[in-house]
């Protein structure tokens, strides 16, 4: 189930990106964020209504908070904001940073898992494929530069929140959870577009709408409730490895459907990435037993 749910999650978010600018084409991106998370909140009310049974604990609230501000606000508005002057295509590199700063932070923060070299050097060989795969190949300007920051910003946030959601989230309804931090990301969302964004040029088209409400059912609904589910059952570094697997999901899409192309460099940069994940997620050698009786000799 664990392994449907992950391939399922990939195969979502190797879509969202391409949607998320659809989805901006008319529409401020805090608006359109906003609005994404507020038809996915309602979406989810009465689900979570019927299934809430008991008090909010301690850690229900420490999930839930984390969840709303770090994933749901900050993360998604540096990555909608970014959008507006990086391709989709260099947001999805950047974002591949988070099993980096989610293993490190779940070695020194949470100190939940342990930092080792296979690790390391697996997410690292997967970042430099999904450079491979979408570099740019022009000069980057002043823009483009303040995108690809907020991007990292974004991917930084999604880690803490991971971690955070790791440690306290386990016993916590992933349908309140998603509920209630959904609304508390499109209300946060929406007073930061209140106070940055004009709506004089807002134009609504069935293209942004019909991305909006995918967006909203299929790449927030679907998606954070198998995301959440996950977190319980699975490894905070191997569970952010998804973002590594997406770019290949979206060069996928790109070639069945939009007719882009595949070149000998997109099969070299989706070798990179697979031969990254296989290191990082392969479990650590066990020493034979003679090994282990020398290590244990004074």
């Amino acid at each position: 189930m664990d392994a449907v749910l992950y391939g399922l999650l990939c195969l979502i978010w190797g879509s969202t990106w391409a949607a998320i600018k659809f989805a901006l084409d008319g529409v401020p991106p805090f608006l359109g964020a906003s609005m994404r998370f507020a038809i996915a909140s309602i979406f989810l009310a009465p689900f979570a209504i019927a299934r809430h049974k008991r008090p909010l604990t301690r850690d229900d609230k420490i999930a839930i908070l984390s969840c709303g501000v770090l994933s749901f606000t900050l993360s998604y508005a540096t990555v909608y904001w970014s959008e507006q002057y990086i391709s989709s295509g260099l947001t999805a590199i950047l974002y591949c940073t988070m099993p980096l700063f989610t293993s490190l932070l779940s070695a020194f923060w949470t100190k939940a898992e342990r930092l080792t070299p296979r690790k390391i050097g697996g997410i690292v060989i997967g970042m430099t494929g999904t450079a491979v795969l979408f570099w740019p190949s022009g000069a980057v300007g002043r823009s483009q530069a303040a995108g690809m920051l907020a991007t990292l910003a974004g991917a930084f946030s999604a880690a803490a929140n991971l971690v955070t959601m790791k440690k306290h989230s386990k016993n916590t309804d992933i349908y309140v959870l998603n509920a209630i931090a959904m609304a508390i990301g499109s209300a946060c969302l929406l007073a930061l577009s209140l106070c940055t964004e004009s709506y004089g040029a807002l134009h609504w088209t069935h293209a942004n709408v019909a991305a909006l409400f995918y967006l909203s059912l299929v790449g927030s609904v679907a998606s954070f409730l198998s995301y959440y589910h996950l977190i319980k059952t699975m490894e905070a570094t191997l569970l952010s490895m998804i973002t590594l697997i997406i770019p290949i999901i979206a060069v996928g899409l790109g070639w069945m459907f939009l007719g882009e192309t595949v070149t000998v460099m997109t099969g070299v940069g989706i070798a990179v990435i697979m031969a990254g994940v296989a290191i990082a997620i392969s479990p650590a050698r066990k020493p034979k037993p003679a090994e282990a009786l020398a290590a244990e000799m004074p």
